[in-house]
C-alpha cells in the first residue's frame, strides 16, 4: 500500500488495483461483477439493486480517471480476496487521491489517442487472418505435415467468440483461393466448423476449465473438421487434393487397397489431430495474454472460461481479527 503521507493519484491507485487483480489470477471483469453482486445480495440488498454492470467494474481499472467510487473499489478488493481492513485502506486511498487531484488535461488528451477496444479487436483479427494465410502458404511451399491454416481462427474464436472466428476463417479461405491455393474455397466450411466448436467450447460447454477438457476440445475440433473435410475431398477431388499434409498417408493407404472414404478419413484425421492440438495450444496462450488487456477484455461480450495456471497462486484472505 502507498504511504499515507505520500501524494496519492488515481493513476497510481488504478495501477495497483490492476496489479492486485493480476496477482489474484487474472480474474475477469465479468467474474468480479458477479462476485460483487453475490456479496451485495448476501448483505440483504435486493437482487435488482445489487447487480453491478461489468462495464462499471472495468471503468474502475482505467487510467486517466478524474474520479472513482471508493465503495466500489472496496468491493472489488474484497472480491479479489481482501478482508475488511484491506478494503478500508483502499477507501482511504481513494479519498486521498480525490483530495490530491490536479487537472491533467495532457493525460486525458493522450488517452483520446489510444486505440479503442473495437480497434484492438480489429487489429487482432487482421493479424490472425495474416497468421492463417502465412501458415497456409508455409504448408504449401514446404510440404510441412500440418495444415497450419487455423491457428488465427482458434485465437479469435477462443478470445472473442465463435462468430469472430468464422469471419476470420471464411476470409482466410477466400483470400487463399485468390492467391496460392485455388482449391481452398470449399474448405471454408472446415474453418467455420472449427471456429464454432472452439468458440462455443470454451463458453457454453465448459471445455476450457481444465487442461484435460481443453485437450479434449481440440480433439473434438480435429474430428469435426475431418468429418467436414472428408466429403469435400472424396466427392470434389476424389482424394487427390494438392494438400501435401495428408497426401502421402492417403497414397499409402490406397496402395494397400483401402477404400477411398476410409483412406480420406484416416489420412486427414491423422494430420488434423496434430494440427488442432498445436493450434489450440498457441491460441490458449495468446488468448490468456490478450484477455489480461483491459481494452480487449472489456470488448468481449461473452468471455471464455479458461484454465489459468496462475489461479492457484491467489493469495488467501487475511483472517479477520
Amino acid at each position: 500500500m502507498t504511504d499515507s503521507t505520500a501524494t496519492e493519484t488515481f493513476d497510481a491507485l488504478v495501477a495497483d488495483l490492476q496489479s492486485l487483480r493480476i496477482r489474484a489470477g487474472g480474474v475477469t471483469y465479468d467474474e468480479l461483477a458477479a462476485q460483487i453482486t453475490r456479496d451485495r445480495e448476501s448483505r440483504g440488498i435486493a437482487p435488482a439493486a445489487a447487480r453491478v454492470a461489468r462495464s462499471t467494474v472495468y471503468d474502475s481499472f482505467r487510467s486517466g480517471r478524474r474520479r472513482i467510487n471508493p465503495e466500489l473499489v472496496a468491493e472489488i478488493v474484497v472480491a479479489l480476496g481482501g478482508d475488511d481492513e484491506a478494503a478500508n485502506e483502499w477507501r482511504q486511498r481513494c479519498q486521498r487521491a480525490r483530495l490530491g487531484q490536479t487537472p491533467r488535461a495532457s493525460t486525458l488528451a493522450a488517452e483520446d489517442h489510444l486505440p479503442s477496444g473495437r480497434a484492438l479487436v480489429a487489429i487482432v483479427m487482421l493479424a490472425s487472418l495474416g497468421l492463417n494465410l502465412f501458415g497456409n502458404a508455409t504448408s504449401a511451399r514446404t510440404g510441412t505435415p500440418l495444415f497450419l491454416d487455423m491457428i488465427g481462427t482458434a485465437i479469435v474464436s477462443i478470445t472473442f467468440g465463435p462468430w469472430y472466428g468464422v469471419a476470420v476463417g471464411v476470409s482466410t479461405n477466400l483470400l487463399a483461393s485468390l492467391s496460392n491455393s485455388p482449391q481452398a474455397l470449399p474448405f471454408a466450411l472446415v474453418n467455420i466448423v472449427g471456429a464454432l466448436v472452439w468458440g462455443n467450447g470454451v463458453r457454453s460447454w465448459g471445455l476450457g476449465r481444465t487442461p484435460l477438457r481443453f485437450f479434449s476440445l481440440n480433439l473434438i475440433v480435429a474430428a469435426v473438421c475431418t468429418l467436414t473435410a472428408a466429403p469435400i475431398i472424396a466427392l470434389g477431388f476424389r482424394g487427390l487434393t494438392v494438400d501435401d499434409a495428408s497426401a502421402t498417408a492417403f497414397a499409402t493407404m490406397q496402395g494397400y487397397g483401402v477404400s477411398l472414404w476410409e483412406a480420406v478419413l484416416a489420412s486427414n484425421l491423422t494430420v488434423s489431430v496434430a494440427d488442432k492440438l498445436i493450434a489450440g495450444a498457441i491460441a490458449l496462450a495468446v488468448a490468456l495474454v490478450l484477455l489480461r488487456q483491459p481494452a480487449v477484455s472489456a470488448s468481449v461480450l461473452r468471455p471464455p472460461v479458461l484454465w489459468r495456471p496462475t489461479a492457484r497462486r491467489r493469495t488467501a484472505p487475511v483472517p479477520k481479527r
